[in-house]
């Protein structure tokens, strides 16, 4: 891709997804605009990809994404917005402070700043398979796709006990909100719904018990007493998710387009394991053997549509699996030293 003249202004830049994007947009030719919560996030991603991204990259500080206004300063000047900042994890006491309201009037201000903005012509949206699935129709006989959606109200994940549920929910009420806002905007939104993200993760980690969910998720398998089962089965690979972003954001076939964005479905915790003993012979001893489970039964997905309009070729599951332990040994070596 040519370079562009276009501003991309990248929100939630320092997490798994928001990082991997802004390094894929500065592969592909554009100068970026970033959001941090603080300048000390901001020194430490600098200090790990400062290089790779100089004359580039430059920073905005957005320390509350959920206070009013939040963007109106990231925002000026630029014609591609892809927000990405929502949270994702389980740990929560609040199901309103710490996971509707931030994923829900996060992106509301985002796009209203957006929409207040005229350079702005396109918008992308990361939104979630979350946003995709009635959690209580899972069974085999059920097929998601670009056209179906969750249908839990605010109230419902208000009051739930089952932090899943309510991270779902706020993927689908946030994006319910992004096409609102779009309606009568002069910006193009296109939305990009992918499951557990996988893929090596090149965001400042400190611990290994600061991993992102996903790649806690695979790392969880690593000096396990047994391998546990999984309640997802769904998966996408980051790579692939942050190109299709770049291509959402450019493509004019992408222009008021939602993508279902599953590469493949009915894997298990069992099949990481045996990948992992596999492919990394030197720490097999870590990983407990395990009889693999295939064909999980499982809700059906279609994604074909972001591969046709978009041309992305998905991986294959071991190759991702292989590709994200391998960073993860990688990240445990140089924590080491």
């Amino acid at each position: 891709m040519a370079p562009t003249d276009d501003l991309v202004l990248v929100t939630g830049a320092t997490g798994f997804l928001g990082t991997q994007i802004v390094l894929t947009f500065i592969e592909k030719g554009f100068n970026v605009r970033a959001t941090a919560r603080s300048q000390d996030k901001i020194a430490e991603w600098e200090a790990k990809h400062g290089e790779a991204t100089k004359g580039h990259l430059e920073w905005a500080i957005v320390k509350d994404i959920v206070e009013p206004a939040a963007f109106d300063e990231a925002i000026k000047g630029v014609t591609i917005l892809v927000h990405t900042a929502s949270p994702f994890h389980f740990k929560v006491e609040d199901n309103l402070r710490d996971i509707l309201n931030p994923a829900i009037k996060g992106t509301a201000g985002a796009l209203l700043a957006a929409k207040a903005t005229p350079s702005v012509k396109r918008v992308v949206l990361l939104s979630s398979a979350g946003a995709l699935v009635d959690v209580t129709k899972t069974g085999p006989e059920m097929t998601y796709d670009d056209d179906t959606w969750n249908p839990a109200t605010l109230e419902e994940a208000a009051a739930s006990p089952h932090p899943g549920y309510v991270y779902m929910a706020s993927k689908g009420l946030a994006e319910k909100e992004a096409w609102r806002i779009a309606k009568d905007a002069d910006f193009a939104l296109t939305t990009i719904c992918p499951p557990y993200v996988f893929g090596p993760p090149k965001q400042v980690i400190k611990s290994m018990d600061s991993l992102n969910t996903s790649a806690a998720m695979v790392w969880a398998i690593v000096d396990a007493k047994e391998i546990a089962s999984n309640h997802a089965h769904v998966w996408a690979e980051s790579r692939d998710v942050a190109e299709a972003h770049v291509l959402a954001a450019t493509l004019e076939v992408a222009k008021g387009q939602r993508y279902a964005f599953i590469e493949g479905n009915g894997f298990d915790n069992s099949q990481i394991a045996d990948i992992i003993r596999r492919h990394f012979p030197e720490q097999a001893h870590r990983v407990p053997v395990a009889p693999i489970v295939e064909d999980v039964p499982h809700y059906k997905t279609n994604s074909d549509k972001v591969q046709q309009q978009l041309g992305i070729k998905f991986r294959d599951f071991e190759s991702t699996i292989i590709d994200t332990v391998r960073e993860l040994f990688a990240i445990e070596k140089s924590l080491q030293k």
